[in-house]
């Protein structure tokens, strides 16, 4: 049994040897897999290239945003998000390709759906989702409520469906909010969100999209 077994240990040794050679001498470049594949197709799911004039950078060498490559920025107020920092509102977090399928129903004419950047206008300049409308959370959070909450009504009323019926809010015709911002560290979006929950907003008609422009740009999706 002792000479079975060395013997075996001594073949697994010579195997393992021949494929680390082997992956050696490939040209394969496992730190870059994107590198030996130059000019393959980058689609957004296997054989679609493109939804609602939303695609992903052809360029399999491409990296990402120098907006978005740094990796850490002052906490607070900086800090990861929770999946659901919402908690006990039970708010939906939502991937890239619901927001593609919202950024497309809005296309086609969904009046239901909306997609919200709800960043600053100086960072929605610097490229956003194609079809989103940008709501400021600096106009749409605790502070702006309690400061001017008819000018958060007016939002509410012009922009997300909700009525005003002398002083009370009908939710009824609300649209689904698709909210976003920069990503997992940005307080923006979140800060909206808590208004909005604040305020009576259904919450299974609010969307977060927790990966935000941060992972939008890091897969190489267009914006506008």
């Amino acid at each position: 049994m002792k000479i079975k077994l060395f013997v075996l240990a001594v073949a697994s040794t010579f195997a393992l040897g021949s494929q680390a050679a082997t992956f050696q001498n490939s040209s394969f470049n496992w730190n870059n897999a994107s590198s030996s594949k130059a000019g393959k197709p980058v689609g957004i799911v296997k054989g679609v290239l493109e939804v609602a004039g939303i695609s992903r950078n052809a360029d399999n060498k491409n990296t990402i945003d120098p907006a978005f490559a740094k990796t850490s920025r002052p906490c607070p107020p900086f800090c990861i998000n929770a999946t659901n920092p919402f908690a006990p509102s039970q708010v939906d977090m939502v991937t890239e390709l619901d927001m593609i399928h919202a950024a497309r129903d809005v296309a086609n004419g969904d009046k239901t759906l909306l997609v919200v950047d709800a960043r600053t206008p100086g960072w929605v300049k610097k490229g956003t989702i194609p079809h989103a409308i940008n709501v400021p959370f600096t106009k749409l959070n605790s502070k702006a409520l309690a400061k001017d909450p008819m000018a958060v009504v007016e939002i509410l009323t012009e922009k997300f469906g909700v009525k005003d019926l002398d002083g009370v809010l009908d939710f009824t015709g609300a649209k689904t909010i698709y909210n976003f911002c920069n990503g997992a560290w940005c307080g923006q979006s979140p800060a909206s969100i808590r208004a909005l929950l604040a305020i009576g907003y259904p919450e299974h008609k609010i969307k977060y999209y927790r990966g935000g422009m941060n992972a939008w740009k890091s897969l190489g999706l267009t914006t506008k």
